[in-house]
């Protein structure tokens, strides 16, 4: 399948900035399963400057601002061709131990909500299906509702309060999959939907490391492993550390709002 995509964050700033330096992971992965035919990043003020590739395979880009006040323009946008490899995520550029992904955070911690989810799941000798079964209590866990929480909402607290979106369910299944002693990290990307009001936004799915197999990416929110709709951009332990825009801002008192466009279409 053909993806195009573009997608513009707008960050806006009440004040001036004296130094606003932002990190971005916003070049697609390079995987078995999605192959980049072009893809190009911009900003509308700094300079924008391709730092190095890091140990999970992003290849990161810096904007460097001083004194800036306004509005910010970071658009990255392009073509992708993929296909369904059945979840599994093969030549990753990645050089990262799985069994660092145990590590659980704030957003992830397993507390009581999460132990009670666990004793619904019986330990399976084969990993694979355990996995799924896995994919399939989150996705039943909690019903979809948008607005419900937000970026510091952890799995602990979206499985109190009984919904989330797709953040949510992919912080409950690392919290999980960890908590059986299964690696599991955060990815971000974009997914193809059926979507008749043109509104679209990116989403977030989970890898777990299978023995002899490798990082198998499941969704969820979906119900599924990802296939041929699906892009991805970055992974990271939770939604904070797999963010593709990071910023810094020193000697800032104002206030920061930040807006986004998104566009995704298939050639075929």
């Amino acid at each position: 399948m053909i993806i195009k995509i573009r997608h513009q964050t707008e960050y806006s700033f009440s004040d001036t900035v004296p130094r606003l330096v932002q990190s971005l992971k916003l070049i697609p992965s390079k995987t078995k399963n999605q192959n980049i035919l072009d893809w190009k990043l911009s900003c509308s003020n700094g300079s924008l400057l391709e730092s190095h590739q890091d140990a999970l395979g992003h290849k990161i880009f810096n904007i460097f601002n001083y004194n800036f006040f306004g509005k910010q323009e970071i658009i990255s946008k392009g073509t992708i061709e993929t296909k369904d490899t059945k979840g599994i995520m093969s030549c990753l550029q990645d050089k990262v131990n799985p069994l660092c992904f145990l590590r659980h955070t704030f957003l992830t911690k397993p507390e009581n909500e999460i132990l009670k989810l666990s004793k619904n799941i019986k330990k399976n000798k084969d990993e694979i299906k355990f996995c799924h079964n896995l994919n399939l209590t989150v996705s039943e866990a909690i019903l979809f509702k948008s607005g419900s929480t937000n970026n510091e909402t952890s799995a602990e607290c979206s499985l109190r309060l009984g919904t989330g979106v797709c953040q949510d369910y992919a912080h409950i299944l690392i919290s999980l999959a960890r908590y059986f002693e299964i690696p599991a990290r955060y990815v971000n990307g974009y997914l193809l939907e059926d979507n008749s009001t043109n509104k679209f936004y990116t989403h977030a799915w989970v890898e777990l490391y299978i023995t002899n197999l490798g990082w198998v990416a499941f969704d969820p929110s979906h119900k599924k492993c990802i296939d041929e709709k699906y892009v991805r951009i970055s992974c990271g332990y939770d939604f904070i550390d797999a963010s593709p825009i990071k910023g810094v801002r020193l000697n800032y008192l104002g206030s920061e709002e930040l807006n986004f466009k998104l566009s995704i279409n298939s050639e075929q």
